[in-house]
């Protein structure tokens, strides 16, 4: 059973109608007193069920109640997604608070929480930006078409999340992030990557640009930190 303890909470005006039970424990944005839609935006949980222009109470400190939006485990680290739901947090999500026990989707679980925060990205460069396909945390999206980059050239911009279609998050443009490595494929410190298809990176072979420079030994479908340029270090012509 889900439960609360000792926290910290203030209140904020609604701008929409959260009076149903189908809100309550969700995430709320503070800049416009409604559901967050990610883990940057989000300031605090909502605690009881307010129509457009009452008053909500905002926890955002404590042992608190949230909405789970996927199955959850005990331990795991949180963040929000689309709707204020919260759900384990991928690398470079912003990190929100940790589950005190499991939850299943859908469910009322109990976490701890220390709202608002968020991760450093000092050595991002990065921009909010909409794909128009769902896409894996560390792939790579083309800006022409918003969608998984399959070739280099069309290597734009780094999912710092996992994404939801047509829902804004954050992209890395150029630094040191997390990109995620292809399925049957290895990285080693030191490689220079490509893009292989569906946004995945390997490492580059003759005849294709790099787009990036693992900074760690990357192993198959995993994240791992590198040296994103966004566009291209150049064409390999010999290896």
């Amino acid at each position: 059973m889900a439960t609360q303890n000792v926290r910290f909470n203030t209140t904020i005006k609604a701008a929409e109608d959260l009076n149903t039970s189908a809100f309550q424990y969700h995430a709320i944005a503070l800049v416009d007193g409604k559901l967050a839609n990610n883990g940057e935006e989000t300031s605090g949980i909502l605690l009881n069920k307010p129509k457009d222009g009452e008053f909500l109470s905002l926890g955002y400190v404590g042992e608190m109640k949230f909405a789970a939006g996927a199955a959850i485990s005990a331990g795991a680290k949180l963040v929000v997604t689309t709707s204020g739901w919260f759900t384990t947090a991928d690398s470079n999500d912003p990190i929100l608070g940790e589950a005190k026990a499991t939850v299943t989707s859908g469910s009322i679980g109990t976490g701890l929480f220390n709202l608002p925060t968020g991760t450093d990205k000092s050595n991002i460069i990065m921009a909010s930006l909409t794909s128009s396909v769902d896409m894996i945390a560390g792939t790579v999206m083309h800006l022409v078409d918003h969608e998984q980059a399959d070739i280099c050239q069309e290597a734009d911009a780094v999912a710092l999340g996992a994404t939801t279609a047509a829902v804004a998050a954050n992209f890395g443009l150029h630094g040191v992030m997390n990109v995620r490595i292809g399925p049957a494929v290895v990285a080693s410190l030191g490689d220079s990557l490509m893009v292989a298809e569906s946004g995945y990176l390997t490492p580059v072979t003759s005849g294709y640009y790099a787009i990036a420079k693992a900074l760690t030994n990357i192993g198959s479908d995993a994240l791992g930190s590198a040296v994103f340029l966004g566009g291209t270090f150049g064409y390999v012509s010999s290896m």
